[in-house]
């Protein structure tokens, strides 16, 4: 069986459970990680992973000896140290991109940035997560030929379909993402403040950690909605089934920050979709293509609290199409988004290029 390396320049954030399922998937070659930084090694469990230098010659020794015969750069900037390495060993490598590794603002003092092109010119194939951002990369100058568009799936098995109730009242609210500012959580505590004047007995939880969770904290406060609003904190990912299964309705009011940093197309929304729920959330990077307004749920202009309260709202006081549309979800995700038929689609990418 071919071996492969499989560069995750740290392996392996605790969000990127999405890159963990597809690893663990791969049977046609045999993945061997390479990693600068190890992390959450007992969460994300892997018989091979070793050290990556930091010289490209050594790299490139390394990868001689294991016998190395096609490079998978996850992420940009993984890809962009790994040009000469491939190069200097004439092997093929896939680069696959996925958000912030691809920003809106080109900025020539960065390093990086001037690097793309290189890598572009060099590298053999390019994956996305969204048409969305194969658009992108079509502009940062990669030829349209070179990109592949791979949704990242979701382990459909285990987030099975919910049948809900359609109650208007006690209706719980989820939103689930990293505490982070292009995740949009404080537009959904405004918003949020304005469902709650309509619909006192309304909840909303938020799941997961940042650096935001202090500034949420302080408005949660500010609106007086302490007794209504829940931040949860981290939960592992092994436990979300169950507070999923628990939720009426979800949003994640994800948008564009200052520095250009978007989404692809966020897996908490897909493993929401997967329990049968309907979704509120923004017309932002690969959203729409996961979420079509109007059928898997509703979606509101970036940045904008009044806009999000009222396709909330619309969802509350109509509990049927709230159904109907989670029901469309789960469809969607068992056609394009279940991680076992991605992983046979990455499988024939490698086959292709060795």
């Amino acid at each position: 069986m071919k071996r492969i390396a499989f560069v995750r320049l740290r392996y392996l954030p605790r969000s990127e459970t999405f890159i963990y399922n597809e690893l663990k998937r791969i049977r046609t070659v045999k993945p061997i990680v390479f990693a600068r930084k190890k992390m959450f090694l007992k969460r994300f469990p892997f018989s091979r992973i070793r050290s990556l230098p930091r010289r490209p010659s050594h790299i490139a020794r390394l990868f001689k000896r294991k016998n190395i015969k096609l490079i998978h750069a996850r992420f940009g900037n993984a890809g962009v140290k790994l040009v000469p390495v491939k190069r200097k060993l004439g092997i093929p490598m896939i680069t696959s991109f996925h958000g912030f590794d691809l920003p809106e603002k080109r900025d020539r003092r960065n390093s990086y940035h001037r690097q793309l092109p290189r890598l572009f010119k060099y590298g053999d194939k390019f994956t996305v997560p969204s048409r969305h951002m194969k658009r992108k990369l079509i502009r940062w100058g990669c030829p349209s030929k070179k990109i592949k568009i791979m949704y990242s799936g979701i382990d459909v098995s285990r987030f099975a379909y919910v049948e809900r109730e359609p109650r208007t009242e006690n209706v719980l609210l989820m939103g689930v993402g990293r505490l982070h500012k292009k995740k949009g959580f404080r537009y959904l505590v405004k918003a949020f403040k304005l469902v709650h004047d309509a619909h006192p007995s309304a909840r909303l939880v938020i799941v997961g950690d940042g650096d935001e969770r202090d500034k949420l904290k302080k408005l949660i406060r500010k609106l007086r909605l302490g007794p209504y609003v829940k931040l949860k904190g981290y939960v592992p990912h092994d436990r979300m089934t169950e507070l999923l299964r628990e939720a009426d309705l979800f949003c994640l009011p994800s948008l564009t920050t200052k520095e250009g940093n978007q989404e692809g197309i966020p897996n908490a929304i897909k493993e929401a979709m997967a329990t049968g729920m309907a979704v509120v959330s923004t017309k932002h990077g690969g959203i729409p293509e996961l979420v079509a307004d109007g059928e898997e749920g509703l979606l509101v202009p970036e940045r904008d609290a009044a806009k999000l309260a009222e396709a909330i709202s619309t969802l509350i006081e109509q509990p049927e199409l709230r159904l109907a549309m989670g029901k469309k979800g789960r469809a969607k995700i068992e056609r394009y988004f279940d991680a076992a038929k991605q992983v046979q689609r990455l499988e024939s990418i490698y086959q292709r290029l060795l």
